[in-house]
């Protein structure tokens, strides 16, 4: 697989490149674990991430990440790397311009900060197991003392913030999933039948779904067994290219 890692604002960065370029270009944003550093990265290592790369560039697509500060947690700094990142593929690389995204964990609350940001240049994202909630999520880390003092000191240091400040963070963020219900382009997710760490997410997920249906806007909700994740690839390529109509 044709790669190149580079840093860029102190984080290592990692792009893929297919044989036969299509034009068209998606960044991954990854969950709290998904690391890249100076040789490989989680989505290289990991069989079925890496199974979905392969299948996302041969179907031409240029497929690029960052490490993004780690367990950044949708921090205002990780949502200005991305923007970086974006920034920087798009001046180096021949691709359009609206990039596709495909979101994974975490890396759901990155892409909250990104929509004021980026909004004229998303095509259209995909979402795996996403966490869509913040205020949802500290809830359920609550009921797992060791998690959740593992969670508070990741967000504290994602926002050089004393720990006895966060609890204003989390009650204003308890309607934060709500801009998952009206962001304009196109929104696909897949939800893991074996989710753990996100697994209240789920009645959130469909919410967002439910309105989003009834709005007309485009979104799809499609539920996997872990046995099939590693086919994903070939539908997430399918489901991009069902969006690049309007170049």
């Amino acid at each position: 697989m044709n790669r190149r890692i580079f840093q860029l604002n102190q984080e290592w960065c990692m792009i893929h490149y297919p044989e036969k370029p299509n034009g068209f270009a998606v960044m991954v944003i990854g969950d709290h674990h998904h690391y890249v550093d100076d040789k490989t990265s989680f989505w290289e290592q990991h069989e079925v991430r890496k199974k979905w790369i392969s299948d996302l560039t041969a179907k031409g697509y240029i497929v690029y990440y960052s490490h993004l500060n780690g367990a950044n947690w949708g921090s205002d700094k990780a949502a200005d790397l991305a923007v970086s990142l974006y920034q920087y593929i798009k001046r180096t690389e021949i691709i359009n311009g609206k990039i596709h995204i495909l979101a994974e964990g975490m890396g759901a609350l990155v892409l909250k900060g990104l929509y004021s940001k980026m909004k004229n240049d998303i095509r259209s994202v995909v979402m795996f197991t996403p966490c869509v909630s913040l205020y949802e999520l500290v809830r359920q880390e609550k009921e797992q003392k060791f998690f959740y003092k593992k969670f508070l000191k990741e967000f504290a240091a994602s926002r050089g913030a004393d720990l006895e400040d966060l609890d204003q963070d989390f009650i204003h963020s308890e309607q934060d999933h709500k801009v998952f219900k009206d962001i304009p382009f196109p929104l696909y997710i897949v939800q893991s039948y074996n989710v753990n760490r996100y697994k209240n997410q789920i009645p959130i997920i469909k919410d967002i779904y439910m309105h989003r249906f009834e709005k007309g806007y485009s979104t799809d909700l499609f539920y996997v067994l872990p046995e099939k994740r590693v086919t994903l690839g070939m539908k997430i390529a399918s489901y991009f290219s069902l969006n690049e109509k309007e170049l």
